[in-house]
């Protein structure tokens, strides 16, 4: 089996740790795919262009990190995410709520590598709000995720790591005292260090 990863992404570097957790990467191999080259590859499996890509022995491909995701976890019986119940439920919300913050996190610096004069500054400020309220959700909430290994918090580690490695002038710890603790737990973990995106990218 085969992902489709930039190091960069870390919509992959979800699925990346996930292996990782899982114990699977002597079964999954992670295949660097540059979307903007549009490689025969990615394309064949995902027309949208978008990584990560999955591709499974004999299966459909999957696209989408969620997606991914869930197959991944399927593959062991120690589960990321729970089959059934409010437990459920509850790591696909806060996967889904670190995925949007990843989302806006994306789309402020897509709208930043514009030219100055062609810059959207109430999308820019759009964005950055809607970082800000859910992050202090996110810290209000943080007893809900801070005490299990998941993958909802995973996802959660993942867009604070993207803040750290896009942002480094961000201040986003600033009055989140319980979001950055948990952080820094994430930080030591084997999977987490991994996968982290090179320095000069």
């Amino acid at each position: 089996m085969k992902l489709l990863i930039t190091e960069t992404s870390p919509y992959a570097r979800k699925c990346r740790m996930l292996i990782r957790e899982q114990g699977l990467t002597a079964r999954i191999e992670e295949v660097e795919a540059l979307p903007l080259d549009d490689p025969d590859e990615l394309l064949s499996i995902n027309p949208l262009g978008k990584i990560p890509a999955f591709i499974r022995d004999g299966a459909t491909p999957l696209v989408d990190s969620p997606l991914i995701c869930e197959y991944i976890d399927s593959l062991n019986e120690d589960r990321w995410i729970p089959k059934s119940g409010a437990s459920r439920w509850r790591v696909l919300r806060f996967q889904a709520m670190a995925d949007g913050v990843l989302d806006l996190a994306v789309g402020r610096r897509m709208e930043m590598t514009r030219p100055n004069d062609k810059r959207y500054d109430f999308w820019i400020e759009r964005q950055e709000n809607g970082i800000r309220r859910s992050l202090d959700l996110l810290e209000s909430e943080a007893d809900k995720f801070a005490g299990a290994f998941d993958l909802g918090g995973m996802a959660i580690a993942v867009a604070l790591g993207y803040l750290d490695f896009r942002y480094p002038e961000s201040e986003w710890r600033t009055g989140r005292d319980r979001l950055t603790t948990f952080h820094q737990k994430w930080k030591e973990r084997p999977s987490y260090q991994a996968t982290e995106p090179p320095a000069e990218a």
